[in-house]
């Protein structure tokens, strides 16, 4: 098992877990939601989440309807100080005002229903970089340097083979550092705590 934390409405995923007993996030809704909020936003983030998702189902977690989207968690975050935690702290300046209006659910689910991706690496998914190995923040800058250059321009696929080497981190061995989490659905059960929301109503989709 493994502990999970996610901002999220609460209220929604009640009235879920009362009409269906589960809650999976939909694609279409966040869709709308985000596009209402910024377009642009989601046009460059769209195909990130839908590399998160096919490598969901490579995974051997299908996806439950063709509208189902990942709802997103932290699995692990570090502070300041190079120390790593489990539970988000909204007092953190990474977690300041990011997240007003949601509610924090503590999560506890099979390893084999969660996808674990390294944060950091997940920007190269975004920007469409090259994904160098996570120990490469130990290699020297002039080695680093010399792989860049070398894969800037490798192609898409060969692109897709290194998000899934270097991003993707096993949810069993998790390193200290901040790691994101994606799971398809939630039930009842899966819930260990709730924490009431901060700050103002979020206006924009919750995804993590």
């Amino acid at each position: 098992m493994i502990d999970l934390y996610s901002f999220q409405r609460w209220p929604d995923i009640v009235k879920s877990f009362g009409r269906s007993g589960s809650y999976t996030p939909s694609w279409s809704a966040a869709r709308k939601q985000s596009i209402a909020g910024d377009a642009d936003w989601w046009n460059a983030i769209s195909p990130a989440y839908r590399w998160m998702m096919g490598e969901m189902e490579h995974k051997g977690m299908p996806r439950p309807d063709p509208d189902a989207a990942p709802l997103w968690a932290w699995a692990r975050w570090v502070d300041s100080k190079g120390r790593a935690h489990t539970r988000p702290d909204r007092r953190y300046p990474g977690f300041r005002n990011q997240y007003d209006g949601l509610e924090l659910l503590h999560l506890r689910v099979d390893e084999s229903r969660v996808l674990c991706t390294d944060f950091d690496q997940y920007h190269c998914v975004i920007n469409h970089w090259p994904c160098a190995p996570l120990d490469a923040n130990t290699w020297p800058p002039a080695e680093y340097d010399r792989w860049l250059d070398g894969h800037w321009d490798d192609p898409a696929e060969k692109k897709r083979l290194q998000y899934r080497e270097n991003a993707i981190v096993d949810p069993a061995h998790l390193p200290d550092r901040w790691i994101q989490a994606c799971v398809w659905t939630i039930a009842p059960h899966d819930v260990v705590d709730i924490r009431p929301a901060c700050g103002k109503p979020d206006t924009m989709v919750s995804h993590g």
